[in-house]
């Protein structure tokens, strides 16, 4: 899915799988807007964020009777939708109606963003968050997140190495160097071995911390049979599977192709009606302790 801004600013910004010319600011070096350490919540740059960290979700402060937490790309987020009509909002309300309770809703899904992303967030966030429900929904298994060590996160797209190349923009010899890498083991098979490691530190993460959660994936390209394929020989957990891939049943508008408000509306009522049929009871007794 490519989702293009008239005013790029950093790697982070650069969409996936377009190469195109960059604007004269971009051949100096860029800034670095995103850290990602341990024990902090990381503060992201949306352009359009609504709470303090950057994230298009209520403040994480704020704890409610249950505390759920998202992630994944742009469809999550909700990219050309106002934030009463994302998944996350209408999940919330959901819940909250059911169950007859406050529901904080923590929406991290970040656009254009995968599986690093999400196994990074939650390593420095977790235990910060100490959310009651984590739902995932992947992106497209090629996208990687590379992070320096300082937490520094460089986004590893077609768009960015293709500037690089170009000289439109400069890199320090450290990302260089991480983008040749990338460049040579950019196929199938590690594309699939990356997913795998990330998808199951976030699964020991999570199981670890008695956390309810599930995961699924976008409808693009070949992504939901690869991901059947995982969770058919064990490599993804069975038990936390949603079972179809996020609803896409319409979409923003004639220039916009991410999902309408129909579509995040399914996908809300697919994790509500998940979440009920498996976790109503432990859900309840969690509420009665409040």
């Amino acid at each position: 899915m490519v989702t293009t801004t008239p005013d790029w600013q950093s790697y982070n910004d650069m969409p996936d799988n377009k190469i195109q010319p960059s604007p004269s600011h971009m051949t100096q070096q860029p800034m670095f807007a995103e850290v990602y350490t341990p024990g902090n919540i990381p503060r992201v740059n949306l352009h359009k964020g609504y709470n303090s960290q950057g994230y298009q979700c209520d403040e994480f402060y704020k704890r409610k009777d249950l505390n759920v937490l998202l992630l994944g790309d742009s469809w999550v987020q909700g990219d050309g939708l106002p934030l009463d009509q994302c998944c996350a909002e209408l999940l919330r309300t959901r819940l909250s109606q059911y169950f007859g309770a406050s529901v904080a809703n923590w929406n991290m899904a970040h656009g254009g963003k995968g599986y690093d992303y999400a196994a990074r967030t939650l390593l420095c966030s977790l235990d910060e968050l100490r959310p009651d429900i984590v739902v995932l929904a992947f992106g497209v298994l090629d996208r990687r997140e590379y992070f320096l060590p300082t937490g520094e996160c460089v986004n590893f797209s077609l768009g960015t190495i293709g500037a690089i190349e170009r000289g439109d923009r400069l890199a320090t010899p450290e990302i260089k160097r991480a983008f040749d890498s990338w460049s040579r083991l950019n196929n199938h098979y590690d594309d699939a071995a990356l997913a795998i490691r990330s998808f199951k530190l976030i699964q020991t993460m999570l199981d670890a911390r008695d956390i309810m959660w599930c995961f699924t994936t976008t409808p693009w390209e070949d992504t939901v049979s690869r991901i059947e394929e995982l969770v058919k020989f064990g490599w993804f957990s069975m038990k936390n599977y949603l079972g179809a891939p996020f609803d896409y049943c319409d979409h923003v508008s004639e220039s916009n192709d991410h999902p309408g408000v129909n579509s995040h509306l399914k996908f809300a009522e697919r994790v509500a009606d998940w979440l009920i049929s498996r976790h109503e009871a432990r859900i309840r007794e969690l509420l009665r302790r409040k």
